[in-house]
């Protein structure tokens, strides 16, 4: 995992950072931080802690709430135990944490499930910032191609030399070289003649960031084109991502009825709104 401190580090030194590793985590934290935030649990006792149930439902797929005779409620990380029932369900849970460890009946507890599949959200956000961060640095090098589109050929004995001078050139750094010993009839510069094709990627990130804000179900698709939609584009998209949306929802909302149900709390979660109302356009004005 990226640590910032050695990056620090690095750049105090005068070194350069595996830029890579930077671009892959801030893609991942950028997603990670955005589905993290796309539910609000109210009613929870004060024992609880929503934020590592979200942090918990994100990286492991499920949650176990139970009350325990000594802490009250708690929600915590689970692990299913025992044998199955006739609808492929664990009869019993073991609930774990830091300096905690203890099996429950499957009726003495509530299992909240991220999804219908048990299924982390990180496997997804991994995805998207693997091609958000392919097409990042693509366009990073594409850039950089058009500052040094070129290659230099020279002798073996020069090519520390070169190699020093050429990162000068492609850090922007003015070089003034003069040397006897350079062998100057060797030296051939070769033109790359690179395309430039930086906004060509930088529409197909859009994309694939668009396509993760579907995934969560927020609403994206006026970010870009929002004029030139028709009725019919609004509609669909809107209900792909009310079915995303509602895929993660659901669970939580089947949840906190079987917890009041059980305990006689008043638990329930929603959907945060991740953006401010906007005026719609005629088009939208048309579906409502």
């Amino acid at each position: 995992m990226f640590n910032i401190f050695n990056s620090l580090k690095w750049l105090i030194n005068g070194k350069t950072p595996d830029i890579n590793t930077l671009t892959a985590n801030d893609y991942y934290d950028r997603l990670r931080l955005i589905a993290l935030s796309l539910f609000e649990w109210e009613g929870l006792p004060d024992s609880c802690n929503p934020r590592h149930l979200e942090q918990t439902l994100y990286m492991y797929g499920r949650v176990l709430f139970i009350e325990d005779s000594d802490l009250g409620f708690l929600n915590t990380k689970v692990t299913p135990s025992g044998s199955l029932n006739i609808y492929d369900e664990p009869i019993s849970y073991t609930a774990y944490g830091v300096g905690y460890n203890k099996s429950y009946d499957k009726d003495d507890c509530v299992l909240i499930r991220n999804n219908y599949l048990d299924r982390p959200t990180d496997y997804s956000v991994m995805l998207f910032a693997s091609r958000l961060t392919e097409a990042e640095r693509t366009i990073d090098v594409n850039i950089k191609a058009q500052k040094t589109p070129i290659l230099i050929r020279c002798d073996e004995k020069d090519r520390l030399t070169m190699k020093n001078l050429y990162s000068q050139f492609s850090g922007n750094e003015p070089f003034i070289m003069g040397s006897k010993s350079l062998n100057l009839e060797a030296l051939k510069v070769l033109k790359t003649d690179a395309p430039y094709i930086a906004d060509k990627v930088q529409v197909y990130k859009r994309e694939v960031w668009n396509e993760a804000l579907t995934f969560f179900g927020i609403n994206n698709a006026n970010s870009d084109k929002r004029e030139r939609l028709i009725t019919d584009e609004v509609n669909a998209n809107n209900e792909v991502i009310d079915i995303n949306a509602q895929a993660m929802l659901l669970t939580r909302l089947e949840a906190c009825k079987a917890i009041n149900k059980k305990y006689g709390l008043n638990v329930t979660v929603k959907m945060r709104s991740m953006q401010e109302d906007e005026e719609p356009t005629p088009e939208e004005k048309e579906v409502e």
